[in-house]
């Protein structure tokens, strides 16, 4: 398992989520083109992230491997349900 903290914006949309989530939402993330690997997003200074907001959260994905081989700090990255990105997000630190 890897944990890092990220900087992350979720999207306002009309097609988009347009609800907020709350601790230990699970989206699939994409930091290699057409890999996307599941992450669960811990947050750290608030109750819940709604569509517009952009904030520190903790991410944990259980393998190493679908974050590509130039992964660290400043490696950029989208997230979502599916289809188009609900929200993009940049690698502040790398916890373990």
């Amino acid at each position: 398992m890897i944990r890092i903290k990220a900087e992350i914006k979720l999207f306002m949309s009309e097609v988009g989520r347009k609800t907020p989530f709350t601790n230990g939402y699970r989206p699939l993330f994409n930091f290699k083109s057409e890999i996307k690997t599941s992450g669960q997003i811990a947050l750290i200074d608030r109750k819940e992230f709604n569509p517009g907001d952009e904030g520190i959260v903790e991410i944990a994905f259980l393998n190493k491997d679908y974050l590509g081989i130039d992964f660290g700090i400043g490696t950029k990255f989208t997230f979502g349900e599916g289809g188009e990105p609900l929200g993009e997000g940049e690698v502040k630190a790398i916890i373990i």
